[in-house]
């Protein structure tokens, strides 16, 4: 039985460690989708199985997105002081010569230094975890007074029942224009209505009217009276002349007579 090396017995854990540490990750990212689908579901009135189905089409692909990470360099990317190390040893780990083992020996020294709560992220988890008991918290109220956002599938049936009522029965004979000179086709028959408790008794006749036009006088002769206007005289203003004193008057009318002259 061949003995294996203690560098291949700490890189095959450390793996494991990683390994198992992506599957839980998984496993939670997967519980919270679920959570979510089922709250959707429960609002939209959406049988829990498609549910079932897309959480489980997500937990396979995200779980092989978070296998292709469980690898060497990946615990060198946490590690620092392992790198290119620990992917040397792991490629080197059958060789015997002095050199190998003694990076054999140098890397399981700071391979005891690794811890698995390093690949966890701590942060994520605990808003997962906040995420989950949120949800349940929401379905175990929706549950118990059964709140629906959406019918989904009545909706879906009523459009997919959904049928035109075809074209509308239209009486062609209404739509016909008739000509007629009779006004009470136009205005209406005479008719009783009752407004409140009292009867008024209304009738409309648009032939009454003030004017008759067929009513024509003939053209009767104006006679006008010639008058010749009364003679027009022009009168000094005897107003102007009271106001300005005499001793003043023929000074101004002076004045008057040079600016009419210009």
């Amino acid at each position: 039985m061949p003995v294996i090396k203690p560098i291949a017995k700490a890189l095959n854990e450390a793996k494991s460690a990683v390994l198992q540490v992506a599957l839980f990750q998984s496993l939670l990212d997967t519980i919270v989708v679920f959570f979510l689908l089922l709250l959707g579901c429960k609002l939209l009135t959406i049988p829990l199985a498609y549910g079932f189905i897309i959480a489980l089409i997500y937990a396979i692909v995200h779980t092989r997105a978070n296998l292709k990470e469980v690898t060497f360099a990946g615990i060198e990317s946490k590690f620092p002081e392992l790198k290119e190390e620990l992917i040397t040893v792991a490629d080197n780990w059958r060789d015997n010569s002095e050199i190998v083992s003694a990076l054999n020996e140098e890397v399981l020294q700071k391979m005891h230094n690794i811890k698995t709560s390093a690949f966890l992220n701590l942060g994520k988890l605990t808003r997962e975890i906040l995420v989950m008991a949120v949800i349940a918290f929401i379905l175990i109220g929706t549950a118990a007074w059964n709140v629906k956002f959406l019918d989904l599938q009545q909706a879906v049936h009523d459009i997919r029942t959904f049928k035109d009522h075809g074209p509308y029965d239209i009486n062609q004979d209404l739509l016909k224009l008739e000509e007629s000179q009779n006004l009470s086709n136009i205005l209406g028959n005479k008719s009783i209505t009752e407004l409140g408790s009292k009867q008024l008794d209304l009738q409309i006749n648009p032939i009454m009217s003030d004017v008759n036009i067929g009513k024509i006088k003939p053209v009767e002769d104006e006679r006008f009276q010639e008058v010749a206007p009364r003679e027009i005289k022009a009168t000094s203003d005897v107003s102007f002349e009271e106001q300005i004193p005499k001793q003043y008057q023929r000074i101004v009318k002076t004045h008057f007579k040079e600016i009419t002259r210009q």
